[in-house]
């Protein structure tokens, strides 16, 4: 499984039984258990509710692979919990996640990206962004794929090739969303005016992605991982010109989540607008390869010009912009993120997104001066400072703050 970091001579002495790695539970054999479920429900042919949920791959673009993820023998709303990032937060595990979404089929199909009528001619792209799960059906062939991972994607479920889908209840689209379809309004706008109108980020992105956003001759299908980017970029743009114009934050605000083996720290800071944003991943985590840890920097400045570009940082950003333009203020923004060795597969950044925003809605967990006190204390005690000694210079540098 793509992001998985063991030896490969460790799994063959372990065979999965002695556990060797470290971890709970063999995750090899997570995947393969979870390959062999979904087998047993299909012989060529799936049905099943989709939540909904889709992906737009890029490879071989402008003829892409789009797969429509379904449950098998899963009807009604029960289906939902199948593709529902905001519902998952803080009730499930890595191990959950990578079953839930193992235990779906994505019945694949190759399409030009300007021939996104087709989709709607036979209702896949109105079931793509329902607000209820929709039924379908689809005629498969060849063998299922493993699942697959990325880091800004949820996990692809096996995937098969399908001579056909059929939609065979009838889509429930957004109101919003059935008005922008006959706009010819350019997609960044018409992604800001939904968001306004209270769609939320993940239908968003499956909108953009199935070509059914901007203006009408224009329209294409998006790949899901440009997609989500271009969704977080679009709104976070948009609620950062608001920000710019608001009065200064009149203390310092510490915020503290944790989720997946993920840590944030989101500083507040009297100031106009700019952002930090500041990754630490250690060994044995998803990304990490060698025996060090790897750090990874990323700036906004105040004219919004980025030292490069990073999902994970727009993921991270819009939900601080959100709070920042709800209470009202502006300020310096500092996020640091600590990735454990128990992130050990990648599972999109819908986490990053969720975890800030939870961060944020429970409030400060100090303010003032009482901040730098207990950054030190969190970093000295629960994260990097603990485990990198030798980098605290380089780290409080980063953060701004002095170590002591």
């Amino acid at each position: 499984m793509t992001g998985i970091r063991i030896k490969p001579e460790l799994c063959l002495v372990c065979k999965g039984y002695r556990n060797l790695c470290g971890l709970p539970r063999c995750p090899i054999l997570e995947r393969r258990l979870a390959l062999s479920r979904v087998g047993r429900y299909i012989n060529g042919h799936v049905d099943g509710s989709s939540p909904p949920s889709v992906v737009v791959g890029e490879v071989g673009y402008p003829v892409v692979k789009v797969m429509f993820n379904i449950p098998p023998n899963i009807h009604g709303i029960n289906a939902a919990y199948y593709d529902d990032p905001s519902g998952w937060w803080g009730r499930l595990s890595l191990y959950d996640i990578i079953k839930l979404r193992s235990s779906m089929v994505a019945a694949s199909m190759r399409i030009k990206v300007n021939e996104t009528q087709a989709l709607y001619d036979n209702e896949l792209a109105p079931a793509s962004v329902s607000e209820k799960p929709v039924d379908m059906e689809a005629r498969l062939k060849g063998k299922l794929t493993g699942l697959s991972i990325n880091e800004l994607l949820t996990p692809t479920p096996p995937a098969a090739t399908a001579l056909r889908i059929n939609v065979s209840s009838n889509p429930k689209v957004p109101r919003v969303i059935d008005r922008l379809i006959n706009d010819d309004a350019k997609a960044s706008d018409a992604v800001w005016e939904a968001y306004k109108g209270g769609l939320s980020v993940y239908t968003l992105i499956r909108a953009l992605s199935m070509g059914m956003l901007g203006g009408r001759r224009r329209r294409r299908l998006v790949p899901t991982r440009w997609s989500i980017t271009a969704v977080d970029s679009i709104i976070g743009g948009r609620l950062r010109g608001r920000v710019l114009s608001l009065p200064e934050l009149s203390e310092e605000l510490l915020f503290y989540g944790e989720y997946l083996g993920n840590r944030f720290v989101i500083m507040l800071r009297p100031g106009a607008y700019r952002a930090r944003w500041i990754e630490v991943w250690y060994p044995s985590s998803a990304l990490v390869t060698g025996k060090d840890a790897v750090i990874h920097v990323v700036d906004e400045d105040y004219g919004g010009r980025f030292s490069e570009m990073d999902g994970g940082f727009y993921a991270a950003r819009l939900p601080i912009l959100e709070y920042l333009n709800k209470t009202g203020r502006t300020a310096e923004v500092v996020i640091f993120r600590e990735v454990l060795p128990s992130y050990f597969v990648t599972v999109g950044n819908w986490h990053i997104r969720e975890t800030v925003r939870r961060a944020l809605e429970n409030g400060p967990i100090g303010k003032g001066t009482e901040v730098h006190e207990l950054l030190n204390r969190l970093l000295t005690y629960k994260g990097a400072l603990r485990f990198m000694p030798s980098r605290i210079s380089r780290i409080t540098d980063y953060l701004g703050v002095e170590h002591g």
